[in-house]
């Protein structure tokens, strides 16, 4: 196919796309997953890219009506990756300082010598859960409860809908619920 055509081609799928064709957007997935994948892969694990070319499709999809025919797709499909690959770093490395600031702060507590192995149990536990956390819950869990941010701030630091963001705490929040409901359960009865 000619560069050309090539080019009408895409143009005709983003044209579709714009008006929620899936067929059209699937068929975007198909000519540019793997290209964003590799991409991922040079600053992540395998793992990690996979979620994140998941992570880009859905931007794109959820802002199809913006995109912007007159500039390259390509372009704007990798400025999407290069935000999501920095924002997966950024949460890793976040998630390291909120696991390092919760188990100092706990060591700095008084704590009665009668509930020392409690609270270490529970210290690991609740890091253990964590980092259970698929990615996206992870990253989105620390961004909440460490960095204080809201929904909001954080829904636009990802590139993703307050919806999602409040889906995934309110999953990490019933998890942790549960976890510690029967611990606490466990321990004083």
């Amino acid at each position: 196919m000619r560069n050309f055509d090539k080019n009408e081609y895409i143009n005709s799928l983003l044209i579709r796309l714009k008006a929620s064709d899936a067929t059209a957007f699937a068929d975007i997935y198909r000519m540019y997953s793997r290209q964003v994948h590799l991409f991922c892969c040079k600053s992540l694990s395998k793992e990690d890219a996979e979620e994140i070319v998941q992570n880009v499709f859905t931007v794109v999809w959820e802002k199809r009506h913006e995109i912007d025919l007159q500039y390259s797709f390509s372009s704007y499909l990798f400025s999407i990756a290069k935000h999501q690959v920095y924002n997966a770093i950024r949460s890793k490395v976040a998630l390291k300082t909120f696991t390092e600031k919760y188990i100092e702060d706990t060591e700095e507590a008084e704590i009665m010598p009668e509930y020392d192995n409690t609270v270490d149990m529970m210290k690991a536990k609740l890091k253990k859960i964590i980092d259970d956390f698929p990615d996206r819950q992870r990253e989105i869990f620390v961004m909440s409860r460490t960095f204080k941010l809201t929904y909001k701030e954080i829904a636009e630091k990802l590139g993703i809908s307050e919806n999602t963001v409040d889906t995934l705490m309110r999953r990490s929040l019933n998890i942790l619920r549960k976890a510690f409901t029967k611990i606490v359960i466990f321990i004083f009865f």
